[in-house]
C-alpha cells in the first residue's frame, strides 16, 4: 500500500471498512470503497492470513476500478502469498508494462523471482525497488533484507540490511535484523555489535538482550553472557528461557554452583524440562556429586525414555563407581538411541576396554575416530587398547595417523615417542618428541610415566636441556 494510502486509513476506522466490507458480501449487494479502501480491506486479510477473503476483496475492487495499478499489485501479492509464484510474476511483468515507477511492483516481483530461484534476476528487481524509491529507503532495504534473509540467501540480506543501515543508523528493526543474520554467518563481533547498537537505543528490549547474551556464549565469553541473560530476566521475570540459557552459560564457564541455583529457578516454572534435568545432573557430576548427578539423570530418564544424554550420564557414574556391567547396560541404550554419538562410542569402548572385551573396544573406538577425528582422547585410548593387546606396531600405526590428522598434538606426540622407544625407533621417537616439545615443553615428564626408561636415554636429555634452555 502506497504513503497516501496508509495516512488515509489511520483517519478512517480500518475495522469499520472491513465491517461494511463482509456485510455486502454476506448481504449479496453492491457498495462502494475506494481504492485506497480496498488496499486496506486487502491488507487487513493478508494479516490474518485469510487468503480467500484477501482474493475476495481485490476481485471486487479490481470491477470497481479495473484499471487501479495499486490493487493489480496487490492481486499479485496475494498470488505470491498462495504459493502461485509464477502467476504473480506473469501478472508483475504485465503492470511493469504499464508503470514502470512504482517500487511496490518491484517488490513483489523480487519476491516471486526468488521462490522461483531465480536470485540474480531477483536482486535486479530489488534495486529498481530501491531505484524508484522516492523516501524510506531503510525501511524498503529492511524488507528486502528479510525476504532473502528468510529465503536462505543470508549474504544478501546483510547487504540490503547494511545500506539500510547506512541509510538510518537510529532503524531498530535494521539493527535487530543484523544482530541476528550476522550471527547466523558467525561472524559474532559484528552481532554484537549490532546487537548494542540497538541496546543503545532502547536498553529495555528483554529480547534483545537475550540473543547478545546467546552470542556471546557461542564465543565462549561467559560471563558477558551471564550479564545479558540477567538483563533478559530483569526485563521479563517470566522469560523462562532466558533462565535455562544463564544456566548453560554458568555451566559452560564452570560456574557449577551457581548453574544449579538457575537451572532449579528454571525447574519452578518448568518442570517437564528433562534436558534440564540433564544439565543439572552434569554441573553434579562437575562437582564430583556423583549420588545427586544420578538422581537427575533419573529424572531426566523418567520424563523422556529417548533421552539419549541422560543414558550416557548414568553409564558414566556407574564407570567412574567402578560398576562396570552396570555401566555397559546404559551405555548400550545410549547407543541404541544414538548411535552417531561419538562421545557414546568413546565411552563404550573404554569400558570393554576395561571389561578385557577387546574386539567390542576396538569396534567402538574406530566408529568414535571416525565420527570425531580431532578428539584426542579418542585416539589415545584406541592406541592404549592395541598397546594392552600386545600390539605396539599397531598403537603406534594410530598414533601416527592421529598425528597427521591433529598437527601437532603434544599428547599423542608425546605418546607416540613412549611407543617408539619401546619399539627401539629413536630416531622417529626423537622427531615426534621435539613436535610435542615445542607445544607444550611443561608436559614433557608424561613421557616417563609412560615409558620409564626414557630418563635414561641420552637423545631425550639432550632434547630436554636444549628446549629449557628456550624457556629461561
Amino acid at each position: 500500500m502506497d504513503e497516501d494510502a496508509r495516512d488515509y486509513l489511520e483517519n478512517e476506522d480500518i475495522d469499520e471498512v472491513v465491517h461494511r466490507f463482509k456485510k455486502m458480501i454476506k448481504d449479496k449487494r453492491f457498495e462502494y470503497f475506494d481504492v485506497f479502501e480496498y488496499e486496506g480491506i486487502i491488507d487487513y486479510f493478508l494479516d490474518d492470513g485469510k487468503i480467500k477473503k484477501a482474493t475476495t476483496a481485490v476481485e471486487s475492487g479490481l470491477k470497481i476500478h479495473p484499471s487501479s495499478i495499486a490493487l493489480k499489485t496487490k492481486k499479485a501479492q496475494i498470488l505470491l502469498v498462495d504459493g502461485k509464484a509464477e502467476e504473480s510474476l506473469e501478472l508483475t511483468n504485465f503492470i511493469e508494462s504499464v508503470e514502470n515507477t512504482n517500487p511496490d511492483i518491484y517488490l513483489v516481483k523480487g519476491s516471486a523471482l526468488i521462490l522461483l530461484g531465480m536470485v540474480d534476476e531477483a536482486i535486479a528487481a530489488y534495486e529498481l525497488a530501491v531505484e524508484t524509491n522516492y523516501d524510506d529507503n531503510d525501511d524498503l532495504m529492511y524488507n528486502i533484507g528479510v525476504t532473502l534473509g528468510q529465503a536462505g540467501e543470508v549474504d544478501k540480506a546483510i547487504s540490503f540490511l547494511e545500506r539500510a543501515f547506512e541509510n538510518n543508523p537510529d532503524n531498530e528493526l535494521v539493527l535487530y535484523e543484523l544482530g541476528y543474520y550476522y550471527d547466523r554467518v558467525q561472524d559474532f563481533k559484528k552481532s554484537i555489535e549490532f546487537y548494542n547498537k540497538y541496546l543503545d537505543i532502547d536498553p529495555f528490549n528483554a529480547s534483545v538482550w537475550y540473543n547478545l547474551g546467546i552470542t556471546h556464549n557461542r564465543i565462549g565469553e561467559h560471563d558477558e553472557a551471564v550479564n545479558a541473560y540477567d538483563f533478559s530476566i530483569a526485563l521479563h521475570e517470566d522469560f523462562e528461557q532466558a533462565y535455562f540459557n544463564k544456566a548453560n552459560a554458568l555451566s559452560n564457564g564452570n560456574r557449577y554452583k551457581e548453574a544449579i541455583e538457575c537451572y532449579e529457578e528454571y525447574m519452578e516454572r518448568d518442570k517437564e524440562n528433562d534436558d534440564a534435568h540433564c544439565y543439572l545432573g552434569e554441573c553434579y557430576l562437575n562437582l564430583e556429586q556423583y549420588g545427586d548427578a544420578l538422581v537427575n539423570y533419573r529424572k531426566a530418564i523418567r520424563l523422556n525414555k529417548n533421552n539419549s544424554n541422560a543414558w550416557y550420564g548414568s553409564g558414566l557414574i556407574m564407570w567412574m563407581e567402578g560398576k562396570l556391567s552396570e555401566a555397559l547396560v546404559f551405555l548400550k541404550k545410549a547407543l541404541k538411541l544414538d548411535d552417531e554419538n561419538p562421545d557414546f562410542w568413546l565411552m563404550y569402548g573404554k569400558i570393554n576396554h576395561e571389561l578385557d572385551e577387546f574386539d567390542q573396544a576396538e569396534s567402538a573406538f574406530k566408529k568414535a575416530t571416525v565420527l570425531d577425528p580431532d578428539n584426542t582422547d579418542g585416539w589415545i585410548s584406541f592406541a592404549e587398547l592395541e598397546y594392552d593387546r600386545g600390539k605396539l606396531s599397531g598403537s603406534i600405526e594410530i598414533l601416527k595417523k592421529a598425528s597427521k590428522i591433529i598437527a601437532d598434538d603434544p599428547a599423542i606426540n608425546y605418546r607416540l615417542t613412549a611407543y617408539l622407544l619401546e619399539n627401539d625407533d629413536e630416531l622417529s621417537a626423537t622427531g615426534y618428541f621435539e613436535k610435542a616439545l615445542e607445544v607444550d615443553f611443561n608436559s614433557y615428564r608424561v613421557l616417563f610415566d609412560y615409558y620409564p626408561e626414557a630418563l635414561q636415554n641420552e637423545s631425550i636429555k639432550r632434547l630436554i636441556k636444549k628446549h629449557e634452555s628456550t624457556k629461561l
